[in-house]
């Protein structure tokens, strides 16, 4: 692989020399991002090199009428937010001084919840905000994604490991909200799991990787304690799961070991899925002539025709930032301009205005 040009952003996890990676100087930021935990949740064993940026939240003063998208930039600590609906992009705000932030999810209301990894904190913002509204820890693990269940208001966060000797990781669902109680999901064959996602009646979805490797597609039905295993859909490195609004889509990071991503709509019938459509996510980024696109959590923003868009990073190549359609697949229809683009983004949520939604 050419990795050079994208040094100063990220680095591959066989390269390292120490537990944590830093910048020009060599020492670690703190809170940096731990490096184990990172590496092994993307298929290239990617994790941002650390440079924090100082300055405040900020954000412009007529955010909140506009869609927006909240991308997690892990390599600086930040949440950079834009406008989904100006093509050339245009960065409307950010927010700073989170240690590694990961996955986000969004509610029926606008609010975005962005899950810091390292701090194992998850931080809720009202649509166009940038000081939280509500904060909570997830006291069962290493937090990855979220979900928010609109039945009930409960907030599912996903564990890629855990506390103890055996490290599985598990699902962290937090009452009505990130002020209610906490109670972990928990199952043998679930080691490490990914960013998760409910469906309209409450049940839970999630791709984990058992202890041995193999992957696994689970779902927690609605007002249950216990998994069910499910079967009839093959995927290489697990990603995200997210509810499209008409189906489940699921995310293979490395389709058929190609260093691309496939998005699977699906539906489940008792322990059975079904394939109705597939998207393939391919970019033309890197070097040499590779299509690689990889990407843990891409963000769906509908099937409507005007939210018909999956918005993601490209973990092969830094400050890449694009917009494919979500029916046709391919390249990236655009791309936010390198100069005000995040720099390593695992995932992103859109909000829209009261307007929208």
């Amino acid at each position: 692989m050419h990795l050079r040009r994208y040094r100063a952003l990220y680095a591959v996890a066989a390269l390292a020399t120490s537990s944590f990676y830093g910048c020009a100087n060599g020492t670690p930021s703190a809170g940096a991002p731990r490096q184990d935990l990172f590496a092994q949740t993307n298929p290239l064993g990617i994790t941002p090199v650390r440079h924090v940026k100082p300055g405040r939240s900020w954000i412009r003063p007529d955010a909140g009428k506009q869609w927006l998208i909240y991308a997690n930039d892990a390599s600086n600590g930040t949440v950079d937010i834009y406008n989904f609906r100006v093509k050339a992009g245009k960065l409307y705000g950010q927010i700073t001084g989170l240690a590694s932030p990961y996955g986000s999810c969004v509610d029926s209301g606008g609010n975005v919840y962005v899950v810091d990894s390292t701090t194992a904190k998850i931080y809720e913002y009202a649509h166009g905000g940038v000081s939280p509204i509500a904060t909570a820890s997830d006291e069962y693990g290493n937090p990855l994604g979220c979900s928010v269940d609109s039945t009930t208001g409960n907030v599912a966060v996903s564990n890629f490991s855990g506390p103890g000797s055996t490290g599985t990781g598990g699902v962290d669902v937090f009452a009505g909200g990130l002020g209610g109680s906490q109670t972990s999901y928990m199952n043998a064959n679930l080691y490490h799991l990914y960013p998760p996602a409910y469906d309209p009646h409450g049940n839970l979805f999630v791709l984990a990787t058992q202890y041995s490797g193999a992957i696994e597609f689970a779902e927690l039905p609605a007002g249950q304690k216990k998994f069910t295993l499910l079967t009839g859909l093959t995927i290489t490195f697990p990603g995200s799961v997210q509810w499209d609004g008409s189906y489940l889509a699921v995310t293979d990071q490395n389709y058929a070991s190609s260093y691309t991503t496939m998005i699977y709509r699906v539906t489940v019938s008792g322990s059975q899925v079904s394939v109705v459509r597939q998207t393939h996510l391919t970019d033309h980024c890197y070097p040499h002539g590779y299509n690689w696109m990889v990407e843990v959590e891409p963000f769906i923003s509908g099937t409507t025709p005007k939210q018909n868009t999956v918005v993601a990073g490209n973990l092969n190549c830094p400050t890449r930032y694009g917009f494919w359609s979500y029916s046709g697949g391919g390249n990236p229809a655009r791309v936010i301009p390198p100069s005000i683009a995040p720099g390593v983004v695992y995932g992103q949520a859109v909000s829209p205005p009261s307007s929208g939604r």
